[in-house]
């Protein structure tokens, strides 16, 4: 009897140890089907034509400082950089001659914050939209090898990359950020000094903070850092924007991310003192923004992401409609039953879910336009007061079209009170001088990735989409190539596709 008892005991323990095994694995295939790495990669340089020798005659381009265009001018590009730049440059014959006539060249455009995720075919929508460079904010070591990949064949935007996300937290919870997140994580000045070593190692451009990580490890990152000769950029961790803006981290990710602390300083509910708070914001802005740039804190915008949330929670499907969903990796925007991170009804975490009762909806409705006011209010202190602001999307986030959501992010700033001069200038040179690389200027001796427009982008932002040519690396495509490229991930995404979106599509 008693071994029939110890046999029941084993083979319950044994079934419920696979059962937990089985949560275990489908977890695990959930978390990465939404990467988005099963979707279809297409073939890419079937469609682009190499030209290591280029000109382009007549063509109106931007100055280095963004504020005009100079007539009349010949560029000369050879290899991928930039030879010559003048208006008598005789014709050469050797080269591809591209007659600029009209047209305005400005140098390619960088997105300062992006998560390519495991979805490759991201890549091809940042080029067709005239994006040269991005910066990814949450790297792992498959982006790094797509990196040093492009920096062979060309094949892709050049790429910073940051390293995976940094935790704090110890043991179960530390275990399972590292999966769900594919976070570093800490909680020790010997495991931060090891974590960090490796990122250098690894070739992460940058330490990548998260917004949970508590004072100690934050100060000892920052520390450690400075040791290995490694910028610290992201999310501001636990501590008060005055500890932070001095730590000498050297940006922050978000607008979005200076504006909550200022809700948190407010003491109050926003939705029930909405013109209380906003007035505190308009003085406290001011100081903050003085405050950054005294300490040289750079800032990546991702307003248009921040104004989105109040149509996504309240008008999704008007949303979807607005945007270019039909390229967006259906496996991003499914989601996963373990969370709401999709983008579809249903799916997304930030739709508003009917069970508030009226007061509370109109009490949600009232926080969501009184934060999406304050993220203007903030990027217009942080402009006036001169801090670095570079323009960064939050890509493959919910509803940000990888690519297509740069020039949205653009159109936003300079509804936020930049010029639009400020605003090529947050996507050009600002980046580039920020990454310290040649990037963002027309200049001899700069890499020669350039967009070609037919339309003046000062006189409109939104002429930056009217693109004629993209010039990267040692690579053009024409409107024809775009429109290929365009559609040949369309149909690769319609291969992968459980949810039909034809209802969402403009």
């Amino acid at each position: 009897m008693k071994k029939l008892w110890i046999r029941r005991i084993v083979w319950s323990s044994a079934i419920g140890w696979c059962m937990m095994g089985c949560i275990f694995l489908w977890a695990d295939h959930e978390l990465n089907k939404v990467l988005g790495k099963s979707t279809r990669v297409i073939n890419f340089s079937s469609f682009i034509k190499p030209s290591p020798l280029v000109q382009i005659r007549n063509v109106n381009v931007l100055s280095e400082d963004c504020t005009h265009f100079i007539k009349n001018q010949n560029v000369l590009m050879k290899d991928g950089l930039i030879l010559q730049l003048d208006a008598n440059q005789p014709v050469n014959k050797e080269a591809t001659l591209i007659d600029g006539t009209g047209k305005y060249l400005i140098p390619g455009l960088v997105d300062s914050h992006v998560h390519v995720k495991e979805s490759k075919n991201d890549l091809f929508l940042y080029l067709t939209n005239g994006v040269t460079y991005i910066r990814e904010m949450a790297g792992n070591p498959e982006i790094l090898e797509w990196r040093k990949s492009i920096r062979k064949n060309g094949l892709g935007p050049r790429m910073f990359v940051a390293s995976p996300p940094i935790f704090s937290e110890a043991g179960l919870a530390g275990y399972y950020y590292s999966w769900t997140r594919q976070s570093v994580n800490y909680s020790n000045k010997k495991d931060a000094e090891k974590a960090i070593k490796k990122i250098k190692e690894q070739g992460y451009d940058a330490i990548k903070m998260y917004g949970f990580v508590n004072p100690e490890i934050f100060k000892t990152t920052i520390g450690m850092a400075k040791e290995n000769k490694i910028p610290v950029i992201g999310h501001i961790p636990l501590v008060d924007l005055e500890t932070f803006s001095h730590s000498g981290q050297k940006e922050v990710a978000h607008i979005e991310e200076i504006t909550v602390k200022t809700i948190d300083e407010f003491g109050k509910s926003i939705s029930k003192n909405p013109e209380e708070y906003l007035r505190f914001l308009k003085t406290r802005s001011h100081q903050i923004a003085k405050k950054l740039k005294e300490n040289k804190v750079s800032v990546t915008s991702t307003v248009w992401l921040c104004k989105s949330f109040l149509a996504q929670r309240f008008d999704l499907k008007s949303k979807l409609k607005a945007i270019e969903l039909k390229y967006a990796n259906p496996k991003i925007i499914e989601g996963t039953p373990l969370y709401k991170m999709g983008w579809l009804p249903g799916k997304n975490g930030y739709e508003y879910d009917g069970k508030d009762t009226p007061e509370a909806k109109k009490l949600s409705l009232t926080f969501w336009e009184t934060y999406v006011e304050a993220i203007h209010i903030m990027t217009k202190a942080l402009v006036d007061h001169h801090v670095p602001v570079m323009a960064g999307t939050d890509a493959n986030v919910a509803t940000v079209v990888p690519g297509f959501a740069l020039h949205d992010e653009l159109e936003s700033l300079s509804q936020s009170g930049m010029t639009n001069s400020q605003a090529i200038y947050s996507a050009t040179v600002e980046p580039g001088e920020w990454m310290k690389s040649k990037t963002g200027k027309i200049k001899a001796g700069y890499y020669s990735d350039l967009v070609l427009l037919s339309k003046n982008p000062l006189e409109d932002i939104r002429n930056t989409k009217a693109i004629e040519y993209v010039f990267f690396n040692k690579h053009v495509i024409g409107k024809a190539q775009i429109k290929m490229i365009l559609k040949a991930i369309e149909d690769g995404n319609n291969e992968n596709r459980n949810i039909e979106i034809d209802e969402y599509l403009k």
